[in-house]
């Protein structure tokens, strides 16, 4: 007859653990069920949502760019460009230059332009480039005018509505609610725009002046996120909007019309390196056709570098990341706690423990279970956890995109990721950890534990302590018997204190930003025109007596990671804005900077730096003379003189300018845009809507998260100290004084620690900001206020102080008789 296998007993012992310290276990299984949890939603709702994005490309016909020009293009013009193929540039120049100038040369024009021609226009359009290959594409109109809109009807502006006619061609919107227009009185808005600004269907807006009837909500495909333009660090959903009217009700509005171009390739690159090729070979063709047909570029903006298209799923992603990364190190802090913890379980235990393996138990029985718990606690965490993540938290992360991106329906799709990232890899990283640590106590011989010999080395004499009062000196050995403790006390303080470096530096960012926008500009109101002449070739003047003449243009500083705009001013004599006083000193080549620039990329004062042109094959090179403090945006200043010397411009050009009081008597259709304090605090404004309220809720749970681990780190302390605490309580020592000793000392610690980590979380998060604003056009430091320090520190101290209660109750729930039944 086959023998019964014996059940093993220990594993009996596995639910009477759990039950006799299920407090403990049920704190860290909620905290790993809510974090677990909110990342796994993070994974399901990103890959749902990044899915659809992908689908839309083809579903809703995504453009490969969009370029801009300053007059709508004839169908020749048209047909050249979709070719993709270089003009002939220099029989242009040739015989522009040859009508013009033919008389003067008398006959020896020829010679004379050719060489002139080749000096200066042959590298700038790249004539002979080997690398160069045509690039045919597919057009289509994408005309659209900024208007004013007001959706409160009150009859003022309330920001820019970007409006579009209905299409069937390129670019298409999803319906989230209602229809689209189908009238000339009835208008589609961006349905981010329309909740951030309180717009429902059946709503009537202003546009221009002009009456609609909003009769849906719309996402369009290539406004993932409201960037008003592509060069603006941040997206404005609340100023700015982006609209949908019929053909009919397009030409009720009346601002500048934007004659502007999309355009899909015949053949699709194959990844973001081929497309950024054929981009590069697109743009050299597109200037040269541009440039023969009399015609101005006026903007380009290839797919991949369009920041409304990908600002959305690029964020996203860094999200997913950084939800996995976070994950990953409450998951190692935890398991170190397991570790400290089962590490004083088998001290305590280990007479036991060599009773079982003198009874024959083999150490990986043993390690098996004290394994056993961790595994389990992470194991059910993690199991709860994802089924709360594609349920609860996966609609809690939907609700925070949608709060803030444009984005298009989507289905809840499964993710192996999710599962693999947040269970797998938690329980591998519990099990590693602990199984390290387990394996290395379980190393010493079963005589070893009857005699509670666990230690590596020797024993040694006590550390000789100051002359301190005897209290004193007892809190020091407390402290000393427990530095490791400590050290992961420490790590889970520092983890928190990064975290609560952002949840109060980012709104003390923005609001110092917000407060101080105004010294952030150098006027009021700053007009950029169209040219410096109207049409009947007069210069265009005003009468405002704060008004100021000045050039600003845009080059290219290119890197590696990105191309980001500069602009670049030039400053009349004597300016009342710009205050440089050797501003007219400077040689042609010498030039201030902002110190935006220079914080972002680290230039000081006798660098050099290099700009290019958006779209020629053209640099300039700049001696860094001195840097300007009151300018928020990447600038670089010269004087008027030489800007014109350098771009070379007639000797009275200018095109924009400086005012503190609005200019009324320029014609509108004179000016491209006007600069206002809007634009600075823009954002800033975003970013709150966006996340300050998040902030207040991430401040909250720093605070739970650290009560979290120093209870666990403290109840490990007390609980090794039990016996001792019991003999102090039996030699008349009160509760009170016990509690002096032990909570005292930790109390030391943590506020050591706790100001020690609020310096090095600051600095830890100030280093991550600047990488990540790295990947982003435009600059503005990472601030937290003195307040903002005293915060930090205090959250910290709250969650201590709340958790020193519980450990007061502990210290007293400790019977006299524990050091008695102990006693070897």
């Amino acid at each position: 007859m086959k023998k019964k296998k014996t059940r093993n007993p220990l594993i009996r012992r596995i639910p009477r653990e759990l039950a006799g310290d299920w407090k403990k276990y049920l704190l860290v299984s909620l905290f790993l069920i809510l974090t677990i949890g909110f990342v796994s939603g993070m994974y399901v709702a990103n890959e749902s949502m990044m899915k659809a994005a992908d689908e839309g490309v083809t579903k809703y016909k995504l453009e490969d760019g969009h370029f801009e020009l300053n007059e709508e293009a004839d169908q020749t013009l048209l047909d050249a460009i979709a070719t993709g193929e270089k003009a002939d540039v220099k029989q242009y120049y040739t015989d522009k230059a040859k009508r013009e100038l033919d008389e003067k040369f008398d006959g020896e024009f020829e010679d004379k332009f050719t060489d002139e021609f080749d000096s200066q226009f042959k590298e700038k359009f790249e004539l002979n480039d080997p690398d160069f290959s045509a690039v045919p594409v597919n057009l289509s109109e994408n005309f659209y005018r900024n208007e004013e809109e007001d959706h409160d009807g009150d009859g003022v502006s309330d920001g820019t509505v970007r409006v579009y006619q209905k299409t069937d061609d390129i670019n298409l919107a999803c319906l989230m609610e209602g229809s689209f227009p189908a009238s000339s009185d009835e208008i589609a808005v961006d349905r981010m725009h329309a909740d951030n600004v309180g717009i429902s269907v059946g709503d009537t807006i202003t546009v221009q002046g002009e009456a609609y009837r909003v009769v849906g909500l719309i996402a369009y495909v290539n406004y993932a996120t409201l960037h008003e333009k592509s060069t603006d660090l941040m997206f404005d959903a609340l100023k700015f909007n982006v609209a949908m009217v019929t053909e009919d009700g397009f030409a009720r509005l009346h601002e500048k019309m934007h004659y502007d171009y999309a355009w899909n390739y015949v053949t699709e690159p194959a990844d973001e390196a081929a497309e950024k090729s054929l981009s590069d070979d697109f743009m050299k063709a597109l200037l040269t056709q541009v440039v023969v047909a009399d015609a101005e570029l006026e903007d380009y903006v290839p797919e991949y570098a369009n920041p409304a298209i990908h600002f959305a799923t690029d964020d996203m992603g860094s999200d997913e990341a950084m939800g996995g990364v976070l994950l990953d190190i409450l998951i190692v802090i935890i398991a170190f706690i397991f570790a400290i913890t089962i590490s004083n379980t088998i001290a305590r235990e280990s007479s036991t423990i060599g009773t079982l393996r003198a009874s024959g138990y083999t150490r990986g029985e043993l390690v098996a279970h004290y394994l056993s718990m961790p595994v389990i606690v992470t194991l059910v965490a993690a199991l709860i956890g994802n089924i709360l993540g594609y349920t609860v938290f996966k609609n809690v992360v939907v609700s925070m995109y949608y709060n803030s991106y444009s984005l298009p329906t989507y289905e809840t799709i499964w993710n192996p990721d999710a599962f693999i990232k947040t269970t797998l890899i938690p329980l591998i990283l519990m099990f590693v950890v602990n199984l390290v640590v387990i394996a290395r106590m379980m190393r010493h011989t079963p005589l070893q534990f009857l005699r509670h010999d666990l230690k590596k080395t020797k024993r040694k004499k006590a550390m000789r302590l100051p002359r301190f009062k005897f209290l004193s000196r007892f809190r020091l050995r407390v402290m000393f018997q427990n530095m490791a403790n400590y050290a992961v006390l420490f790590v889970g303080i520092f983890f928190c204190m990064v975290m609560l470096a952002m949840a109060v530096g980012m709104p003390d960012t923005l609001g110092y930003y917000k407060e101080n926008a105004k010294d952030l500009m150098f006027a009021k109101y700053q007009y950029v025109l169209v040219s410096w002449e109207d049409e009947d070739g007069d210069i265009i003047t005003t009468k405002e007596p704060d008004a100021e003449k000045f050039s600003m243009t845009s080059l290219l500083r290119k890197s590696d990671t990105l191309d980001e705009e500069v602009s670049v001013y030039g400053i009349s004599d004597n300016s009342q804005y710009v205050k440089i006083d050797d501003l007219n000193h400077l040689k042609e080549n010498e030039a201030y900077i902002s110190a935006s620039y220079a914080d972002k990329y680290d230039v000081a004062v006798g660098d050099e730096i290099t700009l290019d042109e958006k779209y020629e094959n053209q640099q300039y090179t700049f001696l860094v003379a001195g840097i300007i403090d009151k300018c928020q945006s990447i600038a670089v200043f010269l004087p008027i003189e030489n800007y014109r010397e350098v771009f070379e411009q007639d000797a009275d050009a200018f095109g924009d300018y400086f005012s503190d009081t609005e200019i009324t008597d320029i014609a509108d259709e004179n000016i491209a845009t006007v600069i206002t304090e809007r634009d600075i605090t823009k954002m800033c404004d975003q970013l709150d809507h966006s996340m300050g309220s998040y902030m207040s809720y991430f401040q909250i749970l720093c605070i739970l998260l650290s009560a979290v681990l120093i209870y666990l780190l403290t109840k490990i302390i007390i609980e090794k100290n039990e016996t001792a605490i019991s003999m102090t309580k039996i030699l008349g020592y009160e509760n009170r004084e016990i509690a002096s000793i032990y909570l005292l000392s930790t109390t030391i610690v943590v506020i050591v620690a706790d100001a020690i980590c609020v310096a090095l979380g600051a600095l830890v998060m100030n280093a991550a900001w600047k990488a990540i604003m790295y990947s982003y056009s435009g600059w503005f430091s990472f601030v937290i206020l003195p307040a903002g320090y005293v915060k930090m520190f205090a959250f910290v101290l709250i969650g201590y102080l709340i958790v020193m209660v519980f450990d007061f109750m502990r210290i007293r729930k400790i019977p006299m008789d524990q050091a008695l039944k102990n006693v070897e």
